[in-house]
């Protein structure tokens, strides 16, 4: 879980909740097994309130419970974008591997709300190569719609000046690929509580960026990179 301790000064926290153990045997009970990555993430964080005041949805074992819809299919989902237009889930034949794979699919409109409609492998395109890494891109990407200093906007970046973040701001080992509308997320920093989420749509344009930090002086610090780059959004 060594993910976690990069992910904390995102958020401003030094403390995480997790599940209690009826929960995550709920789960193994619904599923027949769990990844090691997610029993370790349901345990020690899935429950830690800043990780929920986020743009999309982190799906608990309580929700296994209410949500009917996520019974439909043998995926194991893990969050769901904020409209319900794709969801992130480790795929069933995948459950028994220690730290699988996550794939992303696509909702549809089902009497009047968003539900998923994968059936099979098929439908699904890969998010990330591990749940871990899953874990730590999406937590971050998540971290960039919280933070208190931000510029209100979403910038256009041209090729160039994409080039002037990965010269300038460290990136980070990790991304989400797929996610809503086939887009590559990746993550930049040069401060521990800040962050840049560039955003790359396949085959389209010119990427997005998102960005903003927990601390005023961590923002200054990113803005002498990215202060005069971009048009907005």
């Amino acid at each position: 879980m060594d993910y976690l301790s990069r992910i904390k000064p995102l958020y401003g926290i030094d403390t995480l909740r997790g599940c209690g153990e009826p929960e995550i045997e709920a789960m193994r009970g619904r599923f027949g097994v769990l990844p090691q990555a997610v029993e370790e993430f349901y345990r020690t964080a899935a429950k830690t309130e800043a990780f929920h005041h986020v743009q999309d949805n982190w799906v608990l074992p309580e929700q296994y419970e209410k949500w009917t819809w996520l019974g439909k299919t043998d995926a194991l989902i893990l969050l769901v974008e904020n409209q319900g237009v794709c969801f992130a889930g480790i795929l069933r034949e995948d459950l028994e591997r220690p730290d699988p794979p996550v794939y992303v699919s696509y909702g549809r409109r089902d009497q009047g709300s968003w539900q998923l409609w994968a059936k099979d492998a098929g439908d699904w395109d890969l998010c990330a190569g591990s749940t871990t890494e899953f874990f730590a891109a999406a937590l971050a990407y998540e971290a960039a719609f919280t933070f208190p200093w931000e510029p209100q906007e979403f910038y256009w970046y041209t090729q160039e000046e994409k080039a002037v973040l990965s010269s300038g701001l460290t990136k980070l080992p990790f991304a989400l690929k797929n996610w809503c509308s086939e887009m590559e997320i990746t993550l930049y920093q040069n401060a521990p509580d800040n962050l840049l989420a560039l955003m790359s749509f396949r085959g389209e344009g010119e990427p997005q960026a998102l960005y903003g930090a927990v601390t005023e002086e961590s923002y200054r610090k990113l803005l002498e990179v990215v202060g005069e780059m971009g048009e907005p959004v």
